[in-house]
């Protein structure tokens, strides 16, 4: 179950708000047609009627759009499902009751809408934690290079603070401060192992941030090259780089033919001069510094950079074959499960 204490908080207000007769199916079978589990299971009796048995998901929503991907992922399930939330504003409440998604919050809203039932609580106040944290530490730069590799290395999650600040080249003390955050706002279970509670829903926010908080501290420049498909069976191994945005989805997915060059890369020259770069602030070939450490020369490591370096790429473009490209690497290589490898 992830965070039961957040779950027993939604049931109490819930309960507290409607009266209605709620009850925690822990011990039900958590299978069904997808062969995907559920988070859990509740039961919901309206007045006079059986309870209504409804699929969990439990999972922080920062963003609208995680709803219409909630929804759009689940809209083909054989139960209803009940989304589980720290919060939804009256804006969230009024989307999910556009999308049919029905939720719960810790602080009484909801919005239930199945036969014999309808329940729509919304403009509830935040419930403030009885120990406030520093929140959205995992949103400043170095936060956002904490949780990239932990999404990107799942190994990480059970090693010490100072190999996970090594890993992300961050300070010591920010790891602790950005796993409390993760922790506080549902991402993260700390009991040992520590393990990620909807890493789906923390990569898209990873993706959201990474353009604005980190990206620009990239020392981005841009080039332009005297042949277009200059890039075509280049070894960037041998240079220190890998590609990333759309040369990396065409390497990943075959599936999108690249206009725009993006590379990674902490020594540029080499590449610059073997490839005759000229300097162009309006040139469709960009070079950035990478924040992860990449392969060494010698050593078995990919010409792109991570999966979700990729998408995050494509999606902060405005090109709809970008998009349309990034959600295939999202169902091919972002989709976890509990044998995720890493992704490095």
């Amino acid at each position: 179950m992830n965070n039961p204490t957040r779950l027993d908080h939604a049931i109490a207000a819930l309960q507290a708000e409607t009266g209605l007769q709620v009850t925690h199916l822990q011990d039900a079978d958590t299978a069904h047609a997808s062969g995907a589990a559920p988070d859990g299971w509740l039961g919901i009796a309206p007045p006079g009627a059986p309870p209504v048995r409804f699929a969990l998901d439990i999972r922080p929503v920062d963003r609208h759009q995680t709803l219409s991907a909630i929804h759009t992922r689940t809209q083909h399930r054989p139960e209803p499902l009940l989304l589980v939330a720290p919060y939804l504003t009256a804006e969230g409440a009024r989307q999910c009751r556009s999308l049919g998604l029905n939720f719960i919050d810790e602080a009484g809203n909801a919005y239930i809408n199945t036969p014999g039932c309808f329940v729509l609580v919304s403009g509830k106040p935040r419930r403030e934690p009885a120990h406030p944290v520093g929140r959205y530490k995992a949103l400043t730069p170095a936060g956002l290079r904490i949780v990239f590799a932990l999404l990107t290395q799942p190994r990480l999650l059970a090693a010490p603070y100072r190999e996970i600040a090594a890993a992300a080249g961050v300070a010591l003390g920010s790891v602790g401060d950005v796993l409390a955050d993760l922790q506080a706002r549902g991402h993260l279970a700390l009991t040992e192992p520590r393990r990620l509670l909807a890493p789906d829903a923390l990569q898209e926010e990873w993706a959201t941030h990474f353009p604005v908080k980190l990206r620009p501290r990239l020392h981005a420049r841009r080039f332009t090259a005297t042949a277009r498909d200059w890039w075509k069976g280049q070894d960037l191994q041998a240079l220190h780089a890998a590609w990333g945005g759309e040369v990396a989805a065409h390497h990943l997915t075959g599936y999108l033919e690249p206009e725009r060059v993006t590379l990674y890369t902490a020594a540029p020259d080499a590449l610059i001069l073997k490839h005759r770069l000229r300097p162009d602030p309006h040139g469709d070939i960009e070079i950035l510094s990478p924040f992860w450490p990449l392969a060494p020369e010698g050593e078995a490591g990919s010409a792109t950079v991570p999966p979700l370096l990729v998408y995050a790429d494509l999606m902060a473009s405005s090109d709809p074959r970008n998009i349309d490209t990034a959600q295939h690497i999202r169902t091919q290589y972002l989709a976890r499960h509990p044998d995720a490898q890493d992704l490095s």
